[in-house]
């Protein structure tokens, strides 16, 4: 049975480098990848994929515009590691990255956590804790960290 493995990602270009991270150390057969994407519940107009109502558009527009990106990335993530031969799937979730990415840690009993991580200040850290950092504290899987691309 394959063992699972949670890829925490966002919606931006950082996450084509943590799709090439779980290539580079998982291998197809051996590993179930699961794509998670968690956007802040404000945002959150559906909880799965569905059409939006003219409603819906008209008054949080943002919000469905972040859940169609979020949706997108999802979709996009595992259609890559399925053409790469991966068993693959994805979700996005509404809630703080910290606690979705733990809980879907725990509900799949993943053994390897990616994800990626944003160099900051000490003054940025202060102000705005690393997720990946929390992550850590929190899992007792190893978590692999991938700098965020145009990081030094």
């Amino acid at each position: 049975m394959p063992s699972p493995v949670l890829i925490a990602i966002d919606a931006s270009p950082a996450s084509t480098g943590l799709l090439a991270l779980a290539q580079r150390y998982c291998r197809p057969g051996e590993h179930e990848l699961h794509i998670l994407l968690a956007i802040d519940s404000t945002f959150a107009v559906h909880d799965t994929p569905a059409p939006y109502t003219a409603e819906e558009l008209e008054q949080y527009p943002a919000a469905c515009e972040e859940q169609r990106l979020g949706d997108r990335a999802v979709a996009e993530a595992v259609e890559a590691l399925q053409g790469a031969g991966f068993a693959a799937r994805g979700c996005m979730v509404a809630g703080q990255p910290v606690e979705a990415i733990v809980a879907k840690t725990q509900e799949l009993e993943c053994e390897l956590i990616i994800m990626g991580h944003r160099h900051l200040s000490r003054l940025g850290r202060l102000l705005d804790p690393s997720i990946s950092a929390k992550v850590i504290d929190r899992v007792q899987v190893p978590v692999l960290v991938g700098a965020a691309e145009g990081s030094p």
